[in-house]
């Protein structure tokens, strides 16, 4: 048996015989996979002959997760260093791994044909048998107006010709194992910076991740001084099947992937953006026309009659943009009335930022001028931020990222901002030779697939940054358009705003000379079924990745059956909603507030729990099961389309003694399962909250 480099529940890493890196095994040891070394080309030659040669650890990462670093080096290249830094919890198979390469002494990571020359890593797995399945995450359906996952199923017969696919997530099974290799990155789908490579030969099945554009530049540096990280990797083996591998990944994304714990909780928000649209479509008043304290607190008032958890003022709340300063004229007193009154209702504050715009009067600007976004050799300029002063492009992969870091934590320590919500961040947009991403010695192009790389992994790291020195703190990427940075990666440090307001009219081919009165833009801009119909696509993703880190905003306006979908969308996982708060009724906001109420008492559970669904959106039925077996409690969501009486079987219970809330009719079987039956009408939609039984309930 080979050294063992560490062990945890669920399996053992050990040093790998001949040519692997490590090798990695189930937990009960009848499955091993091999951990091929990755390959680096560095002054034009390349370097993969690296070997485990010694290890340090067990440091505490969380109170769950634990961190080793495997250090490897290169017979050939000496000087050359490979760190593997490997995380490992005894509550899930799925370990996350990543590389930092470092050098005594100065060399280049180099290209050829202008080609990142990149294998990350290959798994050799020695059996005659494996089908694959390829998840991907960053789809975008214009029609629906957001990203959606797919699903690939590629069988034994294709793998035997190879394949190359853009994942992130690819689930191989083979006879009595089954495992799991993903990446941390992100982009919209296929224009991928990470891909796979899978081959199924006589004896061996192979898969790899390699670079395929934008990775590194040429001629980056590497020293001491310089390293080379990778995005993390994720790499889980069992004897278990695919569907309980993916229920255990599923419970290692919301659990065991992120520090920041405040981004996974099940809270409700608000955000004020909608009712400032409502004035400029509707009563053709600027955006930010009652972008004020009055209005804030009026809003507030409603907010916390309907349980609101978390209170965003979208954009207009700041002087400028890049400065981040609290606008005089519309808050006198430096929002602290507003954090006061948030304060005595429990409500956290959450703040609209532009990362990569800044005034051009802006303090930012004045400090960082080379730190300016550039194409071509010109200045990336707006000439107005949502009615606000014209500002410059800022470039993420440049010094100002550690500039906006401490601005986030100065707006946490003097605000009280705990919510830092982030809109309008394109994946390309910078091609300058000033900045991290490359120099005059590479192209335009390199620079600007560099930069798209690396700017997800900014973001990443200004994320990571905030929610550490701020652990209350959550940070909220709007990937409401295409082209944005979308993928596991920023799900490891925050969380999606999915949905804004659905499709525009233009999505579905709608000529521009046809007049629309008033010109909302948006399709689905009014109360009724149809809009949380499109809204709802968060749930696609939850039987991978929990449907509450894909934040979506419903109406709570009437007439009932809006509100009736709208409420029973939210609680699968959209979590948001917003509007014109102060023009609901008593009645509008007593309905919200009581499915609101409803659900936090099963919150936890619905987030915990996997999915149980009958048909699909749109369908009459579509019925979506969140109930946590164990403590019986959770919810289903009754939808439909047409009239109808429907009944649904729930999955066994092992708590019985529940009580069962918004059911028309309703029995325990003899197998604990629950028999709920509802009566919709014409787009009907009901929520049935299931929780235990206590002495003061009825």
């Amino acid at each position: 048996m080979s050294d063992v480099l560490l062990q945890w529940s669920h399996g053992r890493i050990e040093a790998a015989d001949n040519e692997g890196l490590f090798r990695i095994w189930s937990a009960d040891g009848d499955s091993s996979v091999v951990v091929n070394p990755p390959s680096f080309a560095i002054d034009h030659k390349t370097v993969s002959d690296f070997r485990y040669s010694s290890s340090s650890g067990p440091r505490i990462y969380t109170e769950s997760i634990n961190e080793w670093e495997l250090h490897c080096a290169s017979p050939s290249h000496p000087d050359i260093i490979l760190k593997v830094i490997v995380r490992v919890c005894d509550h899930t198979p799925v370990i996350r791994f990543r590389y930092v390469l470092s050098a005594q002494t100065k060399h280049k990571l180099t290209k050829d044909n202008q080609r990142d020359a990149l294998n990350y890593l290959d798994i050799t797995v020695n059996t005659d048998k494996t089908d694959l399945t390829e998840i991907q995450l960053s789809n975008f359906n214009p029609l629906v107006h957001s990203y959606f996952p797919v699903t690939v199923e590629r069988n034994r017969e294709e793998l035997s010709a190879g394949v190359r696919f853009a994942g992130p997530i690819a689930v191989f099974e083979g006879d009595g194992f089954c495992g799991l290799l993903a990446f941390e990155h992100g982009s919209e789908h296929p224009d991928t910076f990470l891909e796979f490579s899978a081959t199924q030969a006589k004896t061996q099945f192979d898969i790899g991740i390699h670079a395929a554009k934008g990775n590194y530049y040429d001629g980056q540096p590497l020293s001491d001084s310089h390293s080379f990280e990778s995005v993390w990797f994720e790499l889980a083996l069992t004897d278990d099947d695919k569907t309980n591998l993916l229920r255990q990944y599923r419970t290692f994304f919301l659990k065991y992937l992120s520090k920041n714990t405040e981004s996974r909780q099940p809270y409700i928000f608000y955000n004020t953006w909608n009712y400032q649209e409502r004035n400029k479509y509707f009563d053709n008043k600027p955006y930010l026309s009652e972008m004020n304290e009055e209005r804030m607190r009026q809003e507030i008032e409603v907010a916390h009659r309907l349980g609101i958890d978390v209170f965003v003022i979208d954009t207009g709340w700041y002087n400028k943009t890049g400065d981040w300063i609290v606008n005089p004229q519309r808050f006198s007193d430096n929002l602290r009335g507003i954090k006061s009154l948030l304060d005595s209702y429990g409500m956290k504050l959450g703040l609209w930022f532009n990362p990569i715009v800044a005034a051009e009067t802006s303090a930012v600007v004045e400090k960082l001028p080379n730190c300016v976004m550039t194409k071509n050799g010109e200045p990336v300029y707006h000439e107005q931020i949502w009615e606000t002063e014209g500002s410059y492009g800022m470039c993420l992969v440049s010094e100002y990222s550690d500039w906006f870091i401490d601005k986030l934590v100065e707006l946490n320590r003097k605000l009280g901002v705990t919510y830092f919500k982030w809109d309008a961040i394109q994946q390309y947009g910078c091609n300058s030779p000033l900045h991290w991403h490359g120099s005059e010695h590479n192209s335009p192009e390199e620079r600007a697939d560099s930069y798209a790389y690396e700017m997800g992994k900014q973001m990443i790291r200004i994320a990571q940054e905030v929610t550490e020195r701020c652990p209350e703190a959550i940070v909220d990427f709007d990937v409401t358009e295409g082209g944005r940075f979308v993928g596991l990666g920023f799900l490891a440090v925050g969380k999606y705003f999915l949905v804004n307001n659905g499709p525009y009219f233009h999505n579905f081919d709608i000529p521009r000379s046809v007049k629309i009165d008033p010109d909302t833009i948006n399709v689905f801009f009014y109360p009724g079924p149809a809009r949380p119909r499109f809204c709802r696509t968060g749930v696609l993703y939850d039987e991978v990745i929990p449907s509450n880190l894909f934040l979506t905003h419903y109406l709570p306006d009437g007439p009932i059956v809006s509100q009736a979908n709208s409420a029973a969308s939210m609680v699968l996982g959209g979590n948001g909603i917003w509007g014109d708060l102060v023009a609901m009724t008593d009645e509008d906001v007593e309905y919200f507030a009581q499915q609101i109420r409803s659900y936090k008492k099963v919150a936890h559970a619905v987030v915990k729990s996997y999915p149980r669904v009958v048909g699909t959106i749109g369908a009459s039925p579509e019925i979506r099961e969140k109930i946590d077996s164990e403590s019986g409690t959770g919810l289903v969501v009754f939808l439909t389309v047409k009239e109808g009486t429907f009944s649904h079987v729930t999955q066994p219970l092992e708590w019985t003694d529940v009580v069962v809330e918004g059911a028309d009719e309703w029995e325990v079987t003899a197998k604990g399962q629950l028999k709920l039956t509802v009566r919709l009408g014409r787009d009907g939609a009901k929520v049935v909250y299931i929780h235990p039984r206590k002495d003061t309930d009825e």
